[in-house]
Parts: structure tokens; C-alpha cells; sequence
């Protein structure tokens, strides 16, 4: 039986760490093994005083470099063959190179279903606190093979958000095969120069992003943006970087990444597991803005008033999650709705607002 290689030292962070196909993969189309031990070199390295989540892509392009399914019309469908080959081949391969390390590694295959279900939720988070206070190495990878359109997360950009914000980390690495993010693509703008550090995830941010897509990935600049805000939402660092170059990681958790940093203004929140689930992962049926007044009572552990809202967005019921967010169209929350959407319209439209009328009690609204 191996032996676990536990941390000695103190844990002073715990870092989700998503790795993308492109970094992974040659330009041949094949995988790049060279660049996967260095990345588990450098994993092992941050263990010695940190824990450790990696989200990795790259089973499709594991499964092509042993069958190809040339004459599958269907996309979907040879993806998830493609996924299914691969998956098994990935996840060996980070074993063999983290057993060099001493350090067991153990595979965790998820869909957005499993994040929406809040009893699901609870179990992943569950067992991947277990697994990092037992010293074992969680790699996370969506399930492909089960995957459809609407359980799917897109990308794992999104995938590392969500458990980013579900595990407390405090920081996120995007390793990707760009170096980050520019005032003007790159590629077609010479005078492009690079964004350093963010403050503010602002919609001019998010319609320069918004044509990006990374080659023989799923996800972009866009989707890296997405995931950043949901990051630093949850008061959670992150930064996005090019894992082609040396140290990659070890810069970027150091501080002397050549990557964009997005900062946060918010302090981690202490969020129980249900305010994670609602404020990320449940199925959100609407949004619900309201006037700078609410902003204030929900910023002070208040219930949101009837007379606070300016308007309602969506079609839900009583008990549905909705999204709340100020005048400035900002996202500042989540709760359980306790009127349908058609009965809140017509106290909004009302010439004068019931008062005293509670939309969402502060025992089910979770504040950002």
C-alpha cells in the first residue's frame, strides 16, 4: 500500500487550480507529456505548504491519440466516445507522474446536474474536504460521457469557479495557452498590450472578450472573464496565465506572474453550504433589481421589501432561487422568491407599493 505524502508544514492556502486542453496538448494533436510532469512537479511543490484542487481538460484530446471516429457524423456523440477513451488514459497519466511524488491522486468526474442538485453539491464538497485534509490529490474533470446541453458547463473554466467558491479557496489559477488578457486582441491588434491586474470586471471587459475562443478548447477569453467574476464574487483571487511558460504556477501563486490578476473587493465570504449552492450553482429562474435603499437593509442582514424592488426579470414561482442585483445591474445576491413572478409585476406597477410586503426573508438570501 503507498504511503500518503502529507503536507508537513501549516496549509496556508488552498488553491483551485484548472489546467486547459491546449496546454496540455502538442501542436500535433497529441498529448504533451513533458509539460504534465512539469505541471505535476510544480503541484507537488505547492503541497509541501498548500492544498491543492486541479481541474484538468484534455480527455477528448487523450482519447484521439488512439482512435479518431472519422466517420461519426454526430459532434456530440464522438465527443463523449472521444471523452470515454481518453478520460481513463488522462487520469493515469497524472497518477503514474504524482506517484513519483508519493502523493495519491484520486479522479472526481462531475456535470453541472451534480452542482445543481443541492444534496449532490453537498456530497462533492464533502468528499473533496476529505480528500484534501487527507492528504490525497482530487483531479476534476467534467463527465463528458453524460454530458448534454443543458447539464453541461461549457468549459472547465466554469467548473473551477464553482468549486473554487464551494471549497472556501483562496485563490484560482486559469493555466491556459495564452499569456492573458489585452486591451485589443493580439493577434490582429500589433499594439495590444497586456492588463497586468483587474478591479473591475466591466461590461467594456466583457464585449472585448466577447468573440474569443481558444483553438480545440471549448473555452475562451470570455469564458476565463465569466469565471473570474465568479471568483472574485466569492472574494477569491484569481489569475490567468499561460501554463506553456516555465514555473508557471509557482509564479503565479509567488505574485510574479506575467499573467492578468483580477482582484477582488470582497472579503471571502463565510457563506454556509446553502449560500454557496444558491449565490453559484442552483438553477436560477429569474432577477429581481432593487433600489439603493434595499441594497442597504440586504448589506445589513435585512429582509428585501416589496418596496425596494424596481423591477422583476423572468418567469418563477414561489420558492424559486432568483438573482438580486442593485440599479447599476451589479449582482449582489441570491435568495427563495416567496411570491411568483407574475404577483411581484403588479406590486411593482402599483401606483403605491405595499409595504411592509416581504419578497425574499433574510433567512433564505445570501448576500455577495
Amino acid at each position: 500500500m503507498q504511503k500518503l505524502n502529507r503536507p508537513e508544514n501549516k496549509i496556508h492556502m488552498r488553491i483551485v487550480v484548472k489546467v486547459g486542453t491546449n496546454v496540455l496538448g502538442r501542436s500535433n494533436g497529441r498529448l504533451d507529456y513533458n509539460r504534465i510532469s512539469d505541471l505535476v512537479d510544480q503541484i507537488a511543490e505547492l503541497r509541501k505548504s498548500h492544498q491543492v484542487i486541479l481541474v484538468s481538460s484534455g480527455a477528448i484530446r487523450a482519447g484521439q491519440e488512439f482512435y479518431q471516429f472519422t466517420g461519426e457524423k454526430d459532434s456530440l456523440k464522438r465527443r463523449q466516445m472521444l471523452a470515454a477513451i481518453g478520460q481513463g488514459r488522462l487520469f493515469q497519466l497524472y497518477a503514474d507522474f504524482f506517484r513519483e511524488h508519493s502523493v495519491i491522486t484520486a479522479q472526481s468526474l462531475i456535470t453541472f446536474d451534480d452542482f445543481r442538485k443541492k444534496a449532490s453539491y453537498n456530497n462533492i464538497k464533502n468528499t473533496l474536504d476529505g480528500l484534501l485534509e487527507n492528504g490525497v490529490m482530487p483531479i476534476i474533470n467534467e463527465n463528458d460521457v453524460v454530458s448534454f446541453s443543458e447539464s453541461t458547463f461549457g468549459d472547465n473554466d466554469q467548473l473551477a469557479a464553482l468549486t473554487a467558491s464551494m471549497l472556501s479557496a483562496d485563490l484560482m489559477v486559469l493555466l491556459s495557452d495564452i499569456v492573458g488578457f489585452y486591451t485589443a486582441d493580439p493577434k490582429k491588434n500589433p499594439d495590444a498590450k497586456l492588463i497586468s491586474s483587474v478591479e473591475n470586471i466591466s461590461p467594456e471587459l466583457l464585449a472585448l472578450c466577447e468573440d474569443s475562443l481558444s483553438e480545440g478548447g471549448t473555452g475562451g477569453m470570455l469564458s476565463k472573464l465569466k469565471a473570474a467574476e465568479t471568483a472574485t464574487l466569492h472574494g477569491i483571487p484569481t489569475v490567468v496565465c499561460s501554463g506553456k511558460q516555465k514555473n508557471c504556477l509557482l509564479n503565479a501563486i509567488s505574485g510574479k506572474t506575467t499573467g492578468t490578476t483580477f482582484l477582488t473587493k470582497n472579503e471571502k465570504k463565510a457563506l454556509s453550504i446553502r449560500g454557496k449552492w444558491m449565490t453559484t450553482a442552483a438553477s436560477i429562474k429569474g432577477i429581481i433589481t432593487i433600489d439603493e435603499g434595499a441594497e442597504r437593509a440586504l448589506k445589513d442582514k435585512k429582509s428585501l421589501l416589496a418596496v425596494g424592488v424596481i423591477s422583476i426579470e423572468g418567469s418563477f414561482n414561489k420558492r424559486d432561487v432568483v438573482i438580486i442585483r442593485n440599479n447599476e445591474k451589479s449582482r449582489i445576491g441570491a435568495g427563495l422568491v416567496n411570491y411568483p413572478a407574475l404577483d411581484l409585476r403588479q406590486m411593482v406597477k402599483a401606483k403605491e407599493k405595499p409595504k411592509g410586503i416581504i419578497v425574499i426573508h433574510k433567512n433564505h438570501l445570501y448576500t455577495l
